[in-house]
């Protein structure tokens, strides 16, 4: 299984472009064994920077930044979701292409990186909006869309009121979306994001350096973990279902899925989708459904 064929990022990263682009990337490039060039992804500002290298050369955005401990999410992985959410745009409005203002994305849980709003608009043009719960996350990702002029107009964020919430609060009257994509928080505590975390540094065979790879206790872990909040998700859904064209969620676990699709089909939903990811290792599952 390979990346989506129009995502932009297949094969090895090329780090002499990427520093070309972002210099401060070139303080963490490091030589593996193979011979080739690489950085060490246990590295919080040695991810960030490959980030930033990448938005900067493929997608013209010259500002991002995260404070320490928030998510900084792989962008090709992302790009992956999105493409596919693309496709499944373009499939329900009959284009031959899902390009340009005139279609809307949200994004719920967009985090201070405000990567899947980031990519939609720099790669289709899209408009969005993107939600959370964290008010300095929102700031963080309103000072990276402010500060990069190419993203004026097309990406609005919205701070979700109520943490038991998902789109109550943030879905308005007469207010129309053509997708929605969200990462839902993986683990179902704190202990458990723990637990993963430390089998993350054993792989690598380091010591755990007492921090996370990426994510604030919000982007890692809810109550009942991703299983019950997408089950949330879908009861909700139903509610707003004329007000977006293809509801999606991110399925880490594929364990969870026949539960959810059960869900969905007591709802009576129109269509349900399984599009498989992978990105070396890790599999995953774009869940989508529509009503109409």
């Amino acid at each position: 299984m390979s990346l989506h064929p129009n995502n932009p990022h297949q094969g090895r990263y090329d780090f002499t472009r990427l520093c070309r682009y972002y210099p401060a990337l070139q303080a963490f490039v490091i030589t593996t064994a193979a011979g080739d060039s690489s950085i060490d992804f246990s590295l919080a500002a040695a991810v960030q920077a490959l980030n930033a290298a990448i938005l900067a050369s493929d997608y013209q955005v010259t500002f991002w930044q995260l404070p320490p401990g928030y998510l900084c999410p792989p962008i090709p992985g992302r790009a992956d979701y999105l493409h596919y959410a693309a496709d499944l745009v373009a499939e329900l409005t009959g284009e031959a292409k899902a390009q340009g203002k005139q279609f809307r994305l949200l994004d719920l849980g967009c985090g201070a990186n405000c990567i899947y709003p980031i990519l939609a608009s720099r790669s289709f043009g899209w408009r969005a909006v993107g939600s959370d719960i964290d008010n300095t996350a929102l700031k963080v990702a309103g000072a990276i869309v402010k500060a990069n002029t190419n993203l004026k107009g097309l990406i609005e964020l919205r701070l979700q009121p109520k943490a038991t919430e998902l789109l109550f609060g943030i879905i308005q009257p007469g207010e129309y979306f053509d997708i929605s994509v969200c990462n839902p928080p993986f683990y179902a505590s704190a202990a458990e994001a723990a637990a993963a975390n430390q089998q993350k540094w054993q792989k690598l065979g380091k010591a755990n350096n007492g921090r996370n790879f990426a994510g604030t206790a919000n982007e890692l872990w809810c109550e009942g973990g991703e299983v019950a909040f997408i089950k949330k998700l879908i009861a909700d859904s139903s509610l707003f279902a004329g007000q977006v064209g293809w509801f999606t969620s991110l399925v880490s676990q594929q364990k969870h899925l026949p539960a959810l699709v059960a869900q969905l089909r007591r709802l009576a939903v129109a269509e349900v989708r399984q599009i498989k990811m992978q990105h070396g290792q890790k599999i995953s599952t774009i869940l989508a459904w529509r009503f109409s």
